[in-house]
């Protein structure tokens, strides 16, 4: 492996690629702000009109760099204004569609309900049925009894015997039929 010497800090090093000059990230960083700051020196002194000449600190020379300044301070507002409008925008595109989202779920919410309520009241008119129903064949029993005691009852006096399918029936209620003779 080939070795190389860092141009910052004079350490020899092993580079990790061919294009790697310096020995580690805080001596490039240090390199690309001291070349940063020796081309504003160059900036500043093209725009006061002293190059070549020590620094001199005149109005012409201040009211250029305040000129400079306050450029590039009005350049990243405006870079950061437009940031930030596409920001604006980007995160009421999602807001709108979150809110499209949410409402549609609601209205899925709602539908639901609304079938839920259905079906209880679905429910509730199945149950009142089939109470009801209950109830009529309670009646319907009580009345199919009074009426076989009726027709025990006009047998006896009558002193007929009932016929075989009759007889079944009340045996199978567990009715004595046997009362009259033939």
């Amino acid at each position: 492996m080939t070795t190389r010497t860092c141009p910052e800090c004079n350490t020899t090093f092993t580079p990790a690629s061919p294009r790697q000059l310096f020995c580690r990230p805080a001596c490039a960083h240090r390199q690309r702000q001291r070349k940063y700051r020796q081309s504003l020196q160059d900036e500043e002194l093209r725009l006061t009109g002293h190059a070549g000449q020590p620094k001199a600190h005149t109005q012409e020379s201040l009211a250029a760099l305040t000129a400079l300044y306050e450029a590039t301070i009005r350049n990243l507002q405006l870079a950061q204004r437009r940031k930030l409008t596409h920001l604006t925008r980007s995160f009421e595109h999602k807001l709108a569609t979150a809110y499209e989202q949410l409402n549609e779920s609601a209205q899925a919410v709602s539908r639901a309900q609304s079938k839920a309520d259905e079906l209880e009241r679905s429910v509730q008119l199945l149950q009142y049925e089939n109470e009801q129903r209950g109830l009529s064949e309670q009646r319907a029993v009580k009345d199919m009894q009074r009426l076989g005691a009726r027709v025990l009852t006009l047998h006896s006096a009558s002193n007929l015997r009932l016929d075989r399918t009759s007889a079944e029936i009340f045996a199978r209620r567990g009715w004595n039929t046997e009362m009259g003779t033939s």
